[in-house]
């Protein structure tokens, strides 16, 4: 037993030879190579200068590679979801989303309370009316300018050319209108026995030259709807007539097709239409076969006329109440919801034959009406509306890579237009609706919302689909003053720092200042770089990233310049070093502050490099940028501002004084001897020099404030009762944070944060996060065979809308879909029921419905391509129009029907919900059908995805950073004690800035997520306390003390210049940078400094780890497990000092 006790003991003490073998010669090593470097630069500064002035500047010509990035997908738009197949598959079938534009019409005095109805859809038809009618702007091709106006940017219908303007219907095949203009005639002479003259029939020649853009208005339940962008040619079929007989309020279109229906008539106008046609033929000998056929499409013209147009509708200006008003509403939304499930059973013509208070778009399909109301109130039932706080216009203009529009644009212009032209087309039509709408905004004179003018109790808000654009590109843009406030404040705090009126000599302002360059030259050529590897340049970029770079690497200056300060101003190394050249200053200085500057590189490094794995773009390329110009920082720090500090020690050791002070001071200082003499006398006394003695652990310093920590904060750490209140306290501060981050801080990012206060983008943003709960989402068809799927497809209709929390009852999924709308147009036209025959059958029926109105309503839902080739086909079939040929391989290649949800808002929870809710439907259905049929999308899906695994994401990023600072510790200390230390510690920092984030009134989204992670690194400069900790001898409490003095004012003043760098952030002018980053990151430095200075030095004394290997034993050989025990007779507190003391570099063989 004996025996082997004395085997384990052995064996324990080899172990534990063999660890302090390995670590003193790791150190020994570390301290070698760091030591080597400040001798060499010592000697010969200006070569690895100018290797780092070329390299910089090299990298700074990347700048002309800089791309700067506002497409709010591409920023926002997480890459590691499913959302992004998703995303990819949408946009290249059907562009993007469409580009939406609002205004919105709200009470001025009283927001919150009901809105005078009539005169805000007065105010809503004043703002509107001339973006349809009256705004253009000139493009121009060639040598020619075209005039554009709204309608060659918004979602609309085209014109077929059946239904084109024309008087030789054989030319130009304009069927339709030539058609229904005979029946209008016919009607009109024998319906009046031939009493009335033509003027009242269509003019000759009618046809339409455009159909209204896809619009939504709560106007559109009213007459006056027809008042906002509905042609002339449309108001032609609507033209009152007189009355006849008993029949009252008839409408030309109204007699057309009574007339057509009449069995009783005197006459058949269809039958003369028939005879009209066939001498029409047979003058140009041409074959009856087609005859048929145009009667169908006449007939189908002529059924759909009937349905479009506001003519039946309650006009609201004969309304005398908002209470009626919203009684006509609540009667629209009552009829709604007992429309039949079939398609082909519409309810328009109920509500045109009885006049009912129907809400329809202008061609007779239910808008989605709540969509046009915020802030709604309803009555207990629910189902009543009782109070209205504003209104909304809302349209879709084309996304500028829509196939359709792509195709249109190009006809309109003449020219083939490439998608960077399309984009600037898009966007300078919405900057003139800007333009029109800004005056309004701003209560301009004249502009009906003045002060005392007819709106002036109204607010107009707008907003197009470039504002957001606009928003991050001016957040693009460097805020160049704030910028220079900062480096002037940080230049002050850095002169006043080490300038020395007193000592010229040791006066290092110059210094200081130069490193504020080599700093500033680093993050120029960190975005060099950066562009170079092809990273996107975002807001963050321009705006935070400067500010955060200029706060951490002026810090490395100051601990670099406090050190070598520390060294030339030592006594006793003045007494052994005569010679010019500072190469034992050197030695010392990047011996002790090298392994520390790279240290912490490595572990901001880190941080960065792991915080972005957060797959948010806007987030990650920020991660990038850092980490990046971090590295830069360092490489910056040893290739250039080392050697700039070993020519300032040159200047210090040949009695120069600071370059800053030559005009008060002059070159020397007064009673200056001459170096040569001085050196000569001194080189007689010198002794040999040898850096392991224990005597240079103690060299001094004159700092008040290492003064006041050596006398007074120093010996705090004596106290047992002092560190158990320290520890009590710390609890309870991360106790409380915890409590706070876990379960009050809340997720998501507003658009008003993110906004200009003041702006119109901010202003709309509020509105409507605040008032309107309704969105569009929808469901999207893959690549199928969509004639064979389509009952699946209904199927998933069907279940969405059963969804009834979040589908409105009007208009219906089916409804708004091309499924229902192609049923629709077949039963009225051919009679054939639903779904059709799954075979060419469909597509032959799809090319006819797709050249009328109602099949070209539904155009932009579609993607057509040959099923052959699967090359993208124009979904515009016009079968009229002249040289047209089927292609057989034709068909629809992806389809997407719209769902306005209700009950959303800005909120994460509700759009979470529909989120899960929806997907859970269709990929329910798409699980039992055994294939990948549709999946839902939208903006809810594209922006609160991130929402559904943020928590996920926080835990790992910042789980990985502590692991990262913790092997980066573990590298450069090889200590696992110091470097568990220091993870809990940073993460105690981390879960304190969680909670302050719900007490600074920010959110968890991805900002703030990286932000925690990140905060890891950024907090990781404590390491300094530890490593200052590893190279002194002696007790863990006089450990702590001698720690303390050597790094609390160096680290305190790199607390000061990262305030004073990231100060400017406070007066940015969006309240997302001065909350997220100047809030956050003053936060965590004040949280890193407390818990680094005040905790980390209690946790030191109590489980510090024994000094490094080399370092002189001061305890004379007592010891215990490596430490020195705490006793009375501790040694003697070390004369006060300015900053921090060496770590000695070892001799050849490291002793073990």
């Amino acid at each position: 037993m004996g025996v082997f006790s004395v085997c384990t003991l052995g064996g324990e003490l080899v172990i534990v030879t063999g660890f302090r073998w390995v670590l003193g010669t790791y150190h020994g090593a570390m301290n070698e190579l760091f030591s080597s470097y400040g001798s060499f630069v010592a000697h010969k500064p200006f070569l690895p200068m100018i290797i780092g002035l070329l390299l910089f500047g090299g990298l700074s010509v990347g700048l002309v590679r800089r791309k700067t990035e506002t497409d709010l997908e591409k920023l926002w738009v997480e890459h590691d979801s499913r959302v992004v197949d998703e995303r990819i598959f949408f946009n290249e079938r059907f562009g993007g989303i469409p580009r939406k534009e609002f205004v919105t019409i709200s009470s001025s005095s009283s927001p919150d309370g009901q809105l005078d109805l009539k005169k805000s859809m007065d105010a809503l038809t004043f703002a509107l009316d001339p973006i349809y009618s009256n705004l253009s702007m000139e493009h121009s091709v060639g040598n020619s300018t075209i005039i554009l106006t709204n309608t060659d940017f918004c979602e609309r219908p085209f014109v077929p050319t059946t239904l084109k303007p024309g008087t030789n219907p054989l030319v130009d095949k304009n069927w339709g209108s030539w058609g229904l203009q005979f029946l209008s005639t016919c009607s009109i002479m024998w319906a009046y026995q031939f009493k009335l003259n033509a003027s009242y029939a269509l003019p000759t020649g009618w046809g339409i030259d455009q159909l209204p853009c896809n619009k939504l208005t709560p106007m559109d339940c009213f007459k006056e709807g027809g008042d906002i962008d509905y042609p002339d040619a449309l108001k032609e079929l609507e033209k009152p007539l007189p009355d006849l007989h008993n029949l009252t309020g008839v409408t030309l279109i109204d007699l057309i097709v009574g007339f057509a229906n009449l069995e009783s008539s005197p006459v058949h106008c269809f039958s003369l239409l028939e005879a009209n046609i066939s001498a029409l033929m047979a003058a140009n000998n041409m074959s009856n076969a087609t005859i048929p056929q145009i009667l169908n499409d006449v007939d189908s013209v002529m059924k759909l006329a009937f349905t479009w147009g506001y003519r039946w509708r309650k006009s609201y200006s004969d309304m005398n109440s908002n209470a009626e008003i919203l009684d006509h509403f609540n009667s629209a939304i009552e009829f709604g919801r007992h429309k039949s499930p079939n398609p082909a059973d519409a309810q328009t013509v109920q509500c045109v034959m009885q006049k009912l208070p129907c809400c329809v778009a202008w061609f007779g399909v239910h808008i989605p009406l709540l969509t046009a109301f915020g802030g709604v109130q309803f009555d207990p039932s629910g189902k009543n509306i009782t109070q209205i706080e504003t209104i909304r216009w809302g349209a879709n203009n084309f996304h500028q890579d829509h196939p359709l529009f792509a195709e249109y644009i190009d006809q309109r212009l003449g020219t083939a237009v490439d998608p960077t032209e399309r984009e600037v087309l898009v966007k300078d039509w919405e900057e003139v609706m800007i333009n029109h709408l800004l005056p309004l905004w701003d209560r301009a004179m004249n502009s009906s919302f003045a002060p005392n003018d007819t709106n002036a109790d109204l607010q107009l808000d707008f907003g197009m689909w470039r504002s957001s654009e606009d928003i991050i590109a001016d957040a693009s843009k460097a805020p160049v003053w704030q910028l220079i406030v900062s480096v002037v404040l940080v230049s002050i705090y850095g002169f006043l720092a080490f300038v020395n009126f007193r000592d010229p000599v040791h006066s290092h302002a110059m210094l200081a200042l130069t490193g504020m360059g080599v700093v500033a030259f680093a993050v120029i050529a960190g975005f060099g770089l950066t562009a170079l590897c092809g990273i996107s340049f975002s807001p963050l970029a321009g705006s935070v990233v400067p500010f955060l770079a200029l706060g951490l690497g002026i810090d490395d200056v100051f601990v670099l310049v406090t050190i070598l300060r520390n060294y030339l101003e030592d006594p006793q190394l003045k007494g052994r070093n005569g010679s010019r050249v500072p190469d034992v200053e050197m030695q010392l200085t990047v011996a002790l502050a090298g392994p520390s500057v790279v240290l912490t590189t490595f572990s901001v490094l880190a941080s960065f490099l792991i915080s972005s794995v957060n797959p948010m773009p806007v987030s990650q390329w920020f991660c990038w940028q850092m980490g990046i110009t971090a590295a830069i920082h360092t490489l910056g720090m040893l290739l250039i501002f080392v050697p700039f500090m070993a020519l300032d020690a040159r200047r210090t050791k040949a009695e120069v004084n600071d370059p800053v002070l030559w005009v008060i001071f002059g070159w020397h200082p007064k009673g200056w001897v001459k170096q040569e003499e001085k050196q000569s006398a001194q080189a007689m006394e010198e002794e040999p020099f040898d850096v392991s003695e224990m005597i240079f652990q103690e060299n001094e310093g004159s700092s008040t404030l290492s003064r006041w920590v050596a006398t007074y904060y120093g010996p705090l750490f004596e106290s047992n009762v002092f560190k158990i209140s320290v520890v009590i306290v710390f609890a309870a501060i991360l106790a409380s944070m915890a409590f706070l981050g876990f379960h009050k801080v809340s997720h998501g990012l507003n658009l008003s944060d993110v906004t200009l206060t003041g702006s119109y983008q901010n202003t709309f943003a509020k509105i409507t996060e605040q008032k309107f709960l309704s969105y569009d989402l929808w469901i999207v068809t893959r690549d199928i065979n969509l004639p064979q799927q389509q009952s699946n497809i209904i199927e998933i209709y069907e279940a969405i809308q059963n969804l009834t929390e979040w589908a409105p009852s009007q208009p219906g999924v089916f409804e708004l879909s091309f499924l229902g709308n192609f049923y629709l147009w077949n039963n009225a036209s051919t009679g054939i029921g639903w779904p059709l025959p799954a075979n060419q059958t469909f597509y032959d029926y799809e090319n006819i419905w797709s050249s009328f109105p109602l099949g070209l309503v539904s155009l932009p839902d579609i993607y057509c391509e040959d099923a052959v080739t699967l090359k993208p086909l124009s979904c515009f079939v016009d079968v009229n129009a002249p040289g047209y040929q089927p292609n057989p391989n034709f068909r629809i290649g992806a389809s997407k029907a719209a769902m306005f949800a209700q009950n959303l808002g800005a909120a994460v929870g509700p759009n979470l919900a529909v989120m899960k809710t929806t997907r859970q439907t269709v990929d329910g259905i798409n699980a039992k059908l055994g294939t990948n049929l549709a999946y839902m999308y939208g903006y809810t899906f594209l922006f609160f995805e991130q929402y559904l695994h943020s928590s996920h994401d926080l835990y790992m990023v910042v789980g990985l950073a502590l692991v990262g600072v913790f092997v980066a510790v573990l590298i450069f200390q090889f200590s696992i004690t110091i470097s568990l230390l220091i993870a809990a510690v940073l993460l105690m920092v981390d879960l304190e800035v969680y909670g302050f984030i719900y007490l600074i009134g920010a959110k968890l989204n991805s900002l703030s997520l990286v932000n925690l992670g990140i905060v890891i690194g950024m907090a990781s400069e404590l390491t300094y306390l530890a490593r200052s900790f590893l190279v002194v001898d002696g007790t863990r409490n006089y450990r702590v003390r001698k720690a303390l003095e050597w790094t609390f004012e160096p680290l305190l003043q790199g607390f000061g210049t990262q305030f004073v760098a990231t100060l400017p952030l406070l007066f940015l002018k969006y309240h997302a940078f001065r909350l997220y980053y100047f809030g956050m990151f003053t936060i965590m430095g004040v949280l890193a400094f407390l818990n680094g200075f005040v905790l980390l030095p209690v946790l030191l004394s109590w489980f510090g780890p024994p000094p490094l290997p080399h370092i002189t034993n001061k305890c004379g050989g007592d010891e215990k497990k490596g430490v020195c025990q705490d006793s009375k007779d501790t040694a003697p507190v070390s004369p006060v000092h300015s900053g921090k003391s060496p770590m000695i570099p070892p001799p050849k063989a490291a002793a073990v």
